[in-house]
């Protein structure tokens, strides 16, 4: 449904779920099926994940905001200086002169093209953020075409809706319609052109700080506060504070679909930000068809995954925030968004040691991993604590990285429809009533459990492992199913490998120049027969989907007094560079280790 909506699960009623929309009907779908399955049918329906660039995966630094040239350029060297891994650098709203969406500040950077060069040879990417409000100012160009165009969206009496956000009065596109998308598109086309990699679309449920009409109720409400007034006066007091939050006047405004049909916006506000990722990649697409695409909203809707990530948006630097965070993402992935995370450490707030550190070993198993915080708050780069803070959050970081090889296969795994990155537990045993309970932990890929700590001062917590013995990777140990206690040192999240299943690794990288891995290494915990088919590709391109791949099938199966080993040839027409693959099996009892050379035509070794 497009238009407000509500869902009661279980509140009025325990046994009910309770759907409740503003408008005449509402489509619904009833699907059947296990978890998994499901995930399946919602992708048939609403489209598969974008399959993104390589470099989506690897750290990226942010904050409210590196204001100028200078400061971006010194966090840029530190990563280099320190070796914390990094692939993209975020510019947020300060960069743009008056935040005018489309312009750079001229004193603040002026000369944002050797910047993003300078950047890029240092192996990073850059990503902007763009905001729908269109600043109302006489001669800025983006405002002028947009009322020549006619794309903004209007009043009851056909005016321009005017609302007020960062640049003060602005307008906001109409992406309800075609027109208005594609205008909107091509004027990304000039930072493209700049160097820019990617885009962080804010703002686009749309925000609105405030309107006229909701000043001029204000003005209303002042005039009746009196200092004898009593409880009267305290109910319209807290009326006046809590102004913002009364949005008749932000949602009644309206836009035009292609059909020429007017829509109060408040009937169709659910897919205003997923029009607007969708304006972005078609344009991202007409500049630069070749390139994959990297565009993430704050605002979505059913089906977002064709076309942008989603984050959870702004978050505070708590320990609470860091435990319903993993709940939230696993809620994303069950509604279908594969690719999502959360800001790294907490957005608003002061974030310390401890918390970074746990957040950070949350974050290098989400699919988007950043580090974000805002104006006004304590930085929280790898660097801003101590050295032992800094020591572990660079040990994430390469951990993070050093799997790579696995987690860009299980991302193109979920771009082709076949299941989510994050998957809760109840999605893969959902016969297992504790899996219902174990929401703090999930599946990252089909080999890998995650536990994050999430408590302050804790150096262990309880796991839940359902189904079958895992590996702990970090110990070594294997662990029986069940409920069990895992040791977290605040260097250590704990990290478990399901039995019969599999991993693949590489040496850690400052950066991802391609997804082609040099040298590789096979870990898994076999006890009857594991599988995991490893993608690779040039990171970037289309070209895939024109057959430069590889994909290899590594079947590892347990024998008699040892393990056979099987790679199958290589399915596209990818070259790969000539390889070591390492080997390192257990099977619980005793520990398989050789390495052989990788070949196109695959290769098989029996291990006693």
């Amino acid at each position: 449904h497009s238009g407000y909506s509500k869902f009661d699960v279980a509140f009025e009623k325990r046994d009910t779920l309770l759907i409740s929309v503003e408008g005449s009907a509402f489509d619904l779908y009833v699907m059947s099926g296990t978890p998994g399955e499901m995930i399946k049918k919602i992708f048939r329906l609403t489209g598969k994940p974008l399959f993104l660039p390589v470099w989506s995966l690897g750290f990226q630094q942010s904050r409210w905001s590196y204001p100028d040239e200078e400061s971006v350029m010194n966090i840029a060297s530190k990563m280099r200086e320190k070796e914390i891994p990094c692939d993209v650098i975020y510019l947020d709203i300060d960069y743009m002169d008056d935040y005018k969406v489309f312009t750079w500040n001229a004193r603040r950077f002026p000369d944002p093209r050797s910047m993003v060069k300078r950047l890029e040879e240092m192996g990073f990417k850059v990503v902007t953020i763009v905001d729908p409000g269109v600043k109302a100012a006489e001669g800025y160009g983006v405002f002028e075409e947009g009322k020549r165009e006619n794309v903004f969206c209007k009043r009851e009496d056909g005016r321009d809706f005017r609302p007020a956000v960062w640049p003060g009065e602005s307008r906001f596109p109409d992406f309800l319609n075609s027109k208005a998308r594609k205008w909107w598109g091509d004027l990304y086309r000039e930072f493209v052109e700049l160097g820019i990699s990617g885009f962080w679309n804010d703002m686009n449920e749309p925000s609105i700080f405030y309107t006229a009409e909701s000043l001029a109720d204000l003005s209303e409400m002042m005039k009746a506060l009196k200092n004898d007034g009593g409880i009267e006066t305290d109910a319209l007091f807290g009326k006046v504070v809590f102004l913002k939050k009364h949005y008749d006047h932000g949602r009644d405004f309206y836009q035009e679909d292609d059909a020429g049909i007017r829509h109060l916006h408040r009937n169709v506000r659910n897919v205003y930000g997923f029009n607007m990722a969708r304006a972005v990649f078609e344009g991202l697409k007409r500049v630069r068809p070749e390139e994959r695409v990297f565009s993430i909203t704050r605002s979505s809707y059913t089906g977002i995954q064709r076309y942008a990530i989603l984050w959870t948006g702004d978050n505070e630097s708590q320990w609470e925030q860091l435990s319903s965070e993993i709940k939230m993402v696993q809620s994303i992935s069950l509604a279908g968004v594969s690719f999502t995370g959360c800001d790294v450490g907490g957005f608003g707030g002061n974030c310390h040691g401890e918390l970074l550190a746990r957040w950070t070993q949350f974050g290098a198993f989400l699919p988007f991993f950043r580090n974000h915080s805002a104006m006004g708050t304590r930085p929280q780069e790898p660097w801003a604590f101590d050295d032992e803070i800094e020591r572990i959050v660079k040990k994430t970081v390469e951990l993070r990285y050093s799997l790579l090889p696995y987690i860009y296969s299980v991302l193109r795994d979920s771009s082709e429809g076949n299941s989510t990155m994050i998957r809760p537990l109840v999605m893969i045993w959902p016969e297992d009533r504790d899996t219902y309970q174990a929401d703090d932990q999930y599946m990252f890929g089909p080999s890998l459990m995650v536990a994050p700590v999430y408590t302050l001062n804790a150096r262990g917590r309880h796991v839940y492992l359902p189904g079958c013995d895992w590996l702990n990777l970090s110990s070594g140990e294997i662990v029986r199913k069940g409920h069990r206690w895992a040791e977290a040192p605040l260097d250590t999240v704990p990290l478990y490998l399901k039995e019969d299943s599999l991993i693949v690794s590489t040496e850690p990288s400052q950066y991802l120049e391609s997804a082609v891995w040099s040298r590789i290494e096979v870990k898994g915990f076999v006890r009857n027969r594991a599988v995991f088919d490893l993608y690779e590709d040039d990171g970037t391109s289309e070209a895939y989907t024109r057959g430069e791949y590889s994909l290899k099938r590594i079947t590892v199966e347990k024998l008699n007094g040892g393990i056979l080993v099987d790679i199958s040839p290589q399915e596209g027409e990818l070259k790969l560079p000539e390889r070591e693959v390492s080997i390192e099996i257990t099977d619980g009892d005793r520990t398989y280790r050789t390495t052989l050379a990788d070949s196109s035509e695959g290769a098989r070794i029996s291990i006693k």
